[in-house]
């Protein structure tokens, strides 16, 4: 937080390269964001893009209370669903399967697509905003914009149906 309140002073004072800062700092993330949410490799990383100009336009926005990573994650989700929306899917496509030498791994990789896409929508996206980007709770209800407490019920409900199919 004090690395990002640092950052939005030398925005205020005009520095414009402590935007590439902020850019740098956050887009790896939300890229491995927008590919868990879109069909391809190229819409991540258009979205992503766009994720960020979005931001950029609408900083004046923001209400700089240290949660700046919630809201971009919120702006990546949004964009997402316009893609989603604009090419016609009525859900996003699944993770590809991930290649590696052990058959175990890739059978457990399957299993827990094979859950995460069992669980319902809003308890998917805590789970995969918790514990695959790695977002505190209070991030995640953030980013979600919902409160916290139902971000709280939603992560719980979904770890419970997990441990059932798992």
């Amino acid at each position: 937080m004090l690395r990002e309140d640092e950052i939005f002073k030398r925005l205020d004072g005009g520095d414009l390269t402590a935007l590439d800062e902020l850019v740098r700092a956050y887009y790896p993330e939300i890229l491995r964001y927008c590919r868990r949410h879109t069909g391809d490799e190229q819409s991540a990383e258009d979205a992503a893009q766009e994720t960020f100009c979005k931001a950029v336009r609408h900083l004046d926005a923001y209400v700089r209370r240290g949660k700046f990573r919630a809201w971009l994650y919120k702006i990546a989700a949004n964009t997402c669903a316009d893609l989603w929306r604009a090419n016609r899917r009525t859900e996003p496509p699944g993770e590809e399967a991930y290649v590696e030498a052990g058959f175990e791994r890739i059978e457990l990789a399957q299993d827990i697509k094979a859950a995460l896409t069992a669980l319902p929508e809003a308890q998917r996206e805590v789970v995969l905003l918790r514990y695959m980007h790695g977002l505190k709770l209070r991030e995640c209800a953030d980013a979600l914009g919902i409160p916290l407490r139902t971000a709280q019920s939603r992560e719980r409900a979904a770890l419970r149906t997990l441990r059932k199919l798992l």
